[in-house]
């Protein structure tokens, strides 16, 4: 794992896979804190800069990626292969004509 990448890596595992795998496990870690990122029906979501803030929260500032890395991960391709493996992937939920504005849904595939 490279340190580069190791908020990246933590929402990948520790918050995508999560979702993707025990749903009411993550419910009940974003109850404990205050955060914008919501599971609804549909799906998981989430800004960027709120789940870049979540990981942050959960390791009391631990963040050791800067968010403009963290976002070029998420962005890249192999992103949604990793979360194709784990059953899910993530769409634009509200388009909001900005990245750090738009909110994402991660969904579970059908």
């Amino acid at each position: 794992m490279a340190t580069t990448q190791l908020t990246y890596d933590y929402v990948l595992e520790s918050v995508f896979g999560t979702y993707l795998l025990d749903p009411e496990a993550l419910k009940l870690r974003l109850a404990d804190l205050d955060t914008a990122i919501r599971i609804t029906a549909e799906g998981l979501n989430f800004s960027l800069p709120e789940l870049y803030n979540f990981v942050g929260l959960e390791t009391k500032g631990g963040n050791k990626q800067s968010y403009l890395s963290f976002r070029r991960c998420i962005y890249g391709q192999q992103t949604q292969v990793m979360l194709h493996t784990l059953g899910g992937e993530v769409v634009i939920a509200q388009n909001h004509q900005h990245v750090n504005k738009t909110i994402y849904r991660l969904k579970a595939l059908s």
